[in-house]
């Protein structure tokens, strides 16, 4: 019998300039056989320096120390190593949120909201960096996942909405679609990033001021028009609906202690497949767990044109994998030709 050798422990380095949060998550990993706590630093200027010899495979980052701070730290670490993983810890307070989101818009870049999972909560705090940090790094491939043969695509016209669900590596993954999609897009866009309070406005204020698009938080009764591109707010659901001649979007809070992800990409896309069926194109993006398959599966049967991110391009392949092993999606795409594709849906009707 062949000796199955030892999986390799995961090399964490930690960043804060508090001594209580670096101690506190030293003290989460170090008894876990998974971890190895490789170094603590309390600066980002102390990290570039320790970076090359620890050897880490994720960073945990404060976004707010002194010296050159959080984000200039990020952009640094990944000249130098692209690619690693950044788990930032934040909070929504003063310009916190606004901060995160910039972090987030870079690549590989995950967040935990502070306010919404106190240091205080050991075991709970434990549990969600442990997952995050196992997906994030994960060395053992997904299971083959058949890729579909691109379907004919409708002609072009036929669409009237599109709606996008993402999680961990959304953030610049919307935004380069967005980008590709130009300035005329003659259709709404909907969007469900899985992000906490406080974070989704801020995400949807950056969008707006770095793209030719008006795109804001959705409102309760917003009414749906062509260019207007609508982020759910998080810790609320968002459902499309009619009202009269109008279509528009219904916010419904959070039930309290769940551990469903919200704004939920299911809910988006359940309900804009019946009001809108063959009408609509979904796209279903990074991120961990399966949120957005069903609701992409909900499309796929009502005859509307389906994107799942492929593999090599995912941060995390959960969400699109768990939709393609429900052959909910039309075809398999890298996130640089998404955008190309859904011009093509609006404008050319190409096969």
């Amino acid at each position: 019998m062949a000796e199955v050798l030892p999986r390799r422990r995961i090399r964490v380095a930690v960043v804060d300039d508090s001594v209580f949060v670096r101690g506190a998550l030293k003290r989460m990993f170090e008894n876990d056989p998974r971890i190895h706590v490789v170094g603590c630093a309390s600066s980002g200027e102390e990290l570039l320096q320790k970076i090359r010899n620890w050897d880490p495979d994720v960073v945990t980052l404060d976004l707010n120390m002194p010296g050159i701070g959080g984000l200039a730290t990020l952009d640094h670490m990944h000249a130098d190593r692209p690619g690693l993983p950044v788990i930032v810890l934040s909070s929504a307070l003063g310009d916190g949120a606004a901060t995160t989101i910039e972090a987030l818009c870079r690549e590989h870049v995950d967040f935990i909201d502070k306010q919404a999972l106190s240091l205080a909560d050991f075991s709970g705090m434990r549990r969600l960096l442990l997952t995050r940090i196992e997906a994030l790094t994960s060395c053992e491939r997904p299971m083959p996942t058949p890729t579909p043969p691109r379907l004919p695509m409708p002609n072009a016209g036929a669409i009237s909405i599109i709606v996008i669900g993402a999680s961990t590596g959304g953030p610049p993954a919307i935004e380069t679609i967005l980008r590709a999609l130009g300035p005329h897009i003659p259709l709404p866009i909907v969007i469900a990033q899985h992000m906490p309070p406080g974070f989704t406005k801020a995400f949807a204020e950056r969008l707006d001021s770095v793209l030719p698009l008006q795109v804001r938080e959705a409102r309760d009764g917003d009414v749906l028009f062509p260019g207007l591109v609508l982020i759910a707010p998080g810790g609320h659901d968002l459902r499309v609906s009619r009202q009269g001649a109008n279509t528009i979007v219904v916010l419904k809070p959070a039930t309290a202690n769940t551990t469903t992800p919200h704004p939920s990409v299911d809910h988006l896309f359940t309900t804009t497949a019946h009001i809108y069926g063959a009408a609509a194109a979904g796209v279903l993006l990074s991120g961990m767990g399966t949120d957005g398959a069903r609701g992409l599966s909900d499309l796929h049967r009502r005859g509307a044109y389906t994107i799942a991110q492929d593999e090599s391009t995912s941060v995390v392949f959960g969400m699109p994998q768990a939709a393609i092993a429900l052959g909910a999606a039309s075809e398999v795409t890298a996130l640089p030709e998404i955008g190309l594709r859904l011009n093509e849906l609006v404008w050319d009707g190409a096969t």
